[in-house]
């Protein structure tokens, strides 16, 4: 069982009893009590839960941690001028010979009908942004992978593995949430393990996040606020003066 599969059972495990031990995990998991402490310690380390003395507990959510997973739907219909204005500028960065990855979702997604360069060439794990990308006659690779119906994204470790082969020049990519000690942080492990494979992989990384992400917290940490430049439509404050930042 691969890393991110082991994670995702410790999670289901942990929303059914909120508490788990290393030696139920161990044999549910076909791995070594060693493993199942890491795997703990490497989640706890991700805000996803809580170690304790021999396993783990789940962590209750509080007003700093974002809800859980909101459907695509929904979320196309939030903040749209202030994602609007983000992506127009972000579109703006691209330039001839660019290899660029394009995030799935929908401040990422606002950014295709601002493109028009079309000697660059677009990569994405986005499902709709692929096809609005190619109808606007631009040159896009889709990612390999499971499709997640509920983000309209292509996620899961055949995806990572795809990510890695590429050499971006920039990459255009959105948070559930930006904190200063945890980064940036998304609802889902397998996004975001698809979002650390591509700012990994890429010269140039721009985090694209509206004013309410700042200063909370979602389960999983997926890169370090200070990765890229933040492009976001209002000045979040003091607390976030050390990192780079345009307000658009």
């Amino acid at each position: 069982m691969l890393q991110y599969e082991r994670f995702e059972a410790i999670m289901n495990k942990l929303q059914q009893q909120n508490s788990v031990r290393v030696t139920e995990l161990a044999p549910a998991l076909g791995v070594s009590d060693a493993t199942v402490r890491r795997d703990i310690a490497a989640l706890d380390k991700a805000g996803r839960l809580r170690r304790v003395f021999g396993g783990a507990i789940a962590i209750p959510q509080t007003a700093t941690t974002p809800a859980a997973d909101v459907d695509i739907s929904i979320k196309h219909n939030l903040l749209p001028e202030e994602k609007q204005r983000i992506a127009a500028y972000a579109a703006s960065l691209v330039q001839d010979g660019d290899l660029v990855f394009i995030d799935a979702g929908t401040t990422t997604g606002a950014m295709i009908d601002f493109l028009t360069n079309a000697k660059a060439t677009y990569v994405t794990n986005g499902i709709k942004h692929a096809y609005r990308l190619a109808a606007r006659g631009l040159t896009v690779y889709t990612t390999a992978g499971h499709v997640k119906t509920s983000t309209e994204s292509i996620v899961g470790h055949d995806t990572v593995e795809n990510i890695r082969k590429y050499n971006f020049t920039k990459c255009f990519i959105g948070a559930t949430a930006i904190d200063i000690a945890h980064g940036l942080t998304t609802n889902d492990i397998d996004e975001s393990l698809v979002k650390a494979a591509a700012v990994d992989n890429a010269s140039r990384v721009y985090i694209l996040v509206d004013h309410t992400k700042f200063g909370k917290v979602g389960p999983v940490s997926f890169a370090g606020a200070d990765c890229g430049l933040i492009l976001t439509d209002k000045d979040p404050g003091r607390a976030f003066s050390d990192l780079t930042i345009m307000t658009v």
